[in-house]
């Protein structure tokens, strides 16, 4: 039992809820999946959702002890990014234990570039490997949401099947991980890949979360926005945190109490980040300095101002 304490404490909060005060022109996509957030506003948005069209393939057993349902989707309607042209390939699949209670689902969708150079080629493999090495990772890693969730719910199911008495467990929603195309950029050599993705493992609310992935257009290989930039790590520090200061000092009731601290403190804004057409948005993560409902906060620097 002890082995589940952390996910029945999770559980336990869902009843409490989650307070706080807690060369080319830049060309970008719309995001074809949204934000896979529904809790959390960004202060800039990414454009508009593309709905997705769902093809269910079959049904596969696994050799464990659940069964894996697995649906595969294409929204086959190519988006424009500067010259380039893709389409979203999504997969889903749902884990349920001996007993048939859902336990996890999970929505993998990355784009697809449709032309046939070297460069888009290789980001598609890319991407098909990312795929890849997470279902790897769902379905054999202990750890994984998946894994954790089937032996919660498993465990559920043999205390209501073998005592008369209430269960001590708290039951919860099946656990869930998405991950979506949040905008395709071209600017320049490069081409920008903006993934967005939401895990929920019990309580009040699921986690967002989000990634940016730099490629040359030529080869396909990824970079680092650091690699590109005209100015050093610590200038970009200086320009992006004085442009979160004015937003803090602006609206100080939106922020935590500490929040001008934690930003004077902060030296990774390069981390966190994605390209639009109007310049690269840094932004802090929920909880960071601000409260949950409060979502991303967000700036944007102009491509100009970063030698891109």
């Amino acid at each position: 039992m002890k082995k589940f304490a952390c996910f029945a404490l999770a559980a336990a909060l869902l009843l409490a809820g989650c307070g706080g005060t807690d060369g080319d022109n830049a060309a970008q996509s719309q995001p074809e999946t949204g934000s896979a957030v529904q809790e959390s506003t960004a202060q800039e948005s990414v454009g508009q959702t593309e709905q997705e069209s769902t093809q269910t393939e079959g049904t596969q057993t696994e050799d464990t002890q659940t069964e894996g349902t697995e649906a595969a989707s294409t929204n086959k309607a190519s988006i424009k990014a500067g010259d380039y042209s893709y389409h979203v390939e999504s997969f889903e699949k749902e884990w349920t234990t001996d007993g048939g209670t859902l336990a996890c689902t999970v929505k993998l969708a990355y784009p697809v570039f449709e032309g046939d150079t070297e460069g888009e080629k290789n980001i598609n493999a890319f991407f098909e490997e990312w795929a890849d090495d997470k279902m790897d990772y769902y379905e054999n890693d202990k750890d994984s949401i998946v894994n954790i969730a089937i032996q919660y719910q498993t465990e559920l199911e043999t205390e209501q099947n073998t005592t008369q008495e209430e269960t001590t467990l708290p039951a919860i929603p099946p656990s869930e991980e998405d991950f979506s195309v949040g905008g395709v950029v071209a600017r320049g050599s490069i081409i920008s890949v903006f993934m967005e993705s939401y895990s929920y493992e019990g309580g009040a609310h699921g986690m967002p979360g989000r990634a940016n992935y730099l490629f040359d257009k030529t080869t396909g290989k990824e970079t680092t926005l650091a690699s590109l930039i005209s100015i050093s790590e610590e200038e970009l520090n200086e320009k992006v945190r004085s442009l979160f200061l004015e937003q803090v000092k602006g609206n100080a009731e939106g922020f935590f109490e500490d929040a001008e601290e934690t930003l004077n403190n902060k030296k990774d804004f390069i981390d966190n980040y994605y390209f639009t057409e109007n310049g690269v948005v840094f932004y802090t993560t929920p909880y960071e300095i601000a409260p949950y409902a409060a979502g991303y906060t967000e700036v944007t620097v102009p491509f100009e101002e970063l030698g891109l």
